[in-house]
């Protein structure tokens, strides 16, 4: 887009002219003759033609042009042909930035087994210049809690398994998108898809195992190993007490471990998979991985029933409590984990007065981010360090740190740390251009960052801060700013400055200026130069006839 002002001579300009930044800037001039020397200022400073500032002549005609201007350009444009001047304000005004804007088309297939394949479409109004995530939420149908479970910055699909539910029932879905500027609105996905969360039975080799699925109403049901659908045999009894079916195996033998166990009726399917554990004898056992979130069982057997036994692991006593259950049937000792987390990979002890029986136990799955949040956001002003921390469930991840998606390689000034469970990444002295979008990524998780790098001011000593001059003279205050990209405004005694034909409003790469050409007597009081939340103060004294004002 172009803003143009149209001169039909030298004699006039229009007093303002007003653009969005990132918009072209264009002044047109005609004069009476040809082959005039002609000037183009602004701000009183003369312009040259570079690759944003365009100046041609065709004829009795001239042009000026800023491209691509930003709130920098804003200011008083002269054109001087001859004796004759004419001058315009152009203000350059910054475009506000908005929220993203919803996703569009979205889509559920149901499909897939006790899951759902959710598809979108970014809208057509997003603005790719910055980085966006999307967030889908689940919610159970009679729930007013909405609950996060998949984040992606550049997918436009995700398959939902019914793993990520803590209970068999009826769910809804929605995704938003969001970014450093806010969150669109969420847009539901338009069906409700029944799940149910898989579950691990284990019984050692011998034993009977016993499934069992209570429905909301009495219906026909059929129960599978495997995708084979079961029969009542020797092998295997199946029953069903009103809304209540149970499956139970006899004598399990050690070829099941590993089978999936499915229930289907009308709307509902639930499945688990049965761990067959070999019988333990009292003597050491070979180590042991259950996969992160499915129980942790440990048993052996003693030649007398009526001995006492403890547990350790990591040589650390442990006792019955909220997830951890201590079990003792006949000549069976067991301990049961509900739910493993990498945390309880260790060494593990049963002990008796005669003997001990020793597991090593690894907890494996996917290494994610603990109380991750989309988009954290840090400020840091220019000149200070910036820390970005996480922490990991696997103390043993690698990670790769990325700025802008591209890798950060280590060099000086920049400190990438590791400490247990935490990773930490360490600049030591930003500038603006440390702004961006930062990432953390695990092989299976990744932590975003929003950084922002604040403007600050390089301190001035408080006697150069104080002016005190004398009616008709010049006043110029100037300051530096950290970054040249800055916004920055002035103040006189809390009301903005305004540019006139006696006061110049100047910005130079990071310097910015204030110009009194001649001091009047109303012109004393305190100055402020603000940007975004730091200012610099000045004091204006002015005397007359040799005294203070």
């Amino acid at each position: 887009m172009c803003a143009i002002a149209l001169l039909a001579n030298v004699n006039k300009l229009p007093r303002r002219l007003e653009v969005l930044e990132g918009e072209n800037a264009a002044f047109c001039v005609e004069v009476e003759e040809e082959e005039m020397e002609v000037f183009w200022f602004k701000d009183g400073l003369q312009l040259r033609e570079t690759h944003q500032t365009i100046i041609k002549s065709f004829g009795k005609t001239h042009i000026l042009v800023f491209v691509n201007t930003s709130y920098q350009d804003s200011g008083t444009v002269t054109f001087v042909a001859g004796r004759s001047k004419t001058s315009c304000k152009l203000r350059v005004k910054a475009i506000r930035h908005c929220p993203p804007i919803c996703p569009v088309g979205v889509q559920m297939n149901t499909e897939c087994p006790n899951g759902v394949v959710l598809s979108w479409s970014p809208s057509p109004n997003l603005q790719n210049s910055t980085k966006s995530v999307y967030v889908v939420e689940v919610q159970e149908v009679g729930s007013q809690e909405w609950q996060r479970c998949v984040t992606t910055e550049t997918g436009t699909s995700a398959e939902i398994l019914g793993d990520i539910v803590p209970c068999e029932g009826d769910y809804r879905f929605r995704i938003c998108c969001m970014n450093k500027y806010g969150r669109s609105g969420h847009v539901e996905f338009p069906r409700v898809v029944h799940l149910s969360k898989k579950t691990n039975a284990a019984v050692t080799e011998g034993e009977d195992a016993v499934f069992s699925i209570e429905l909301s109403a009495s219906m026909i049901g059929t129960w599978f190993l495997n995708s084979t659908q079961l029969q009542a045999s020797e092998r295997c009894s199946i029953s069903q007490s009103k809304t209540l079916h149970t499956l139970c195996f006899h004598n399990v033998p050690n070829v099941y471990d590993g089978a999936e166990i499915t229930f289907i009726a009308t709307g509902v399917r639930d499945s688990a998979v049965l761990q067959v554990q070999g019988m333990a004898v009292w003597s050491s056992l070979p180590r042991f991985i259950f996969e992160s979130g499915n129980p942790i069982v440990l048993y052996c057997e003693i030649s007398n029933p009526a001995a006492d036994v403890r547990w350790f692991k990591d040589g650390q006593e442990l006792h019955r409590e909220e997830g951890l259950n201590i079990q003792s049937d006949g000549s069976m000792r067991r301990i049961v984990l509900q739910s493993s987390e990498y945390s309880h990979s260790g060494v593990y002890t049963c002990q008796s007065n005669d003997d001990i029986v020793t597991f090593h136990v690894d907890v494996e799955g996917k290494c994610q981010f603990v109380g991750f949040v989309v988009c954290r956001n840090r400020s840091v002003d220019t000149g200070h360090p910036l820390v970005l921390r996480c922490e990991l469930s696997d103390p043993d991840a690698e990670v790769c740190w990325l700025k802008d998606g591209e890798p950060i390689c280590p060099q000086s000034g920049i400190d990438m740390q590791i400490n247990g469970n935490t990773r930490t990444l360490v600049i030591e002295s930003v500038d603006f251009y440390d702004s961006g979008t930062y990432a953390c990524r695990s092989a299976d998780d990744v932590a975003v960052f929003e950084v922002d790098i604040t403007v600050s001011f390089k301190e001035i000593p408080e006697e150069e801060r104080q002016k005190s001059t004398t009616e008709l003279d010049p006043v110029v205050l100037h300051c530096e700013l950290s970054r040249p990209d800055a916004t920055a405004r002035w103040l006189k005694d809390g009301a903005e400055v305004l540019q006139t034909d006696n006061v110049t409003i100047q910005a130079e790469g990071t310097m910015r200026r204030l110009i009194i050409r001649s001091a009047q007597l109303s012109d004393a009081g305190a100055y402020t130069c603000q940007a975004g939340d730091n200012t610099m103060s000045f004091t204006v004294n002015l005397s007359v006839t040799g005294e203070n004002y």
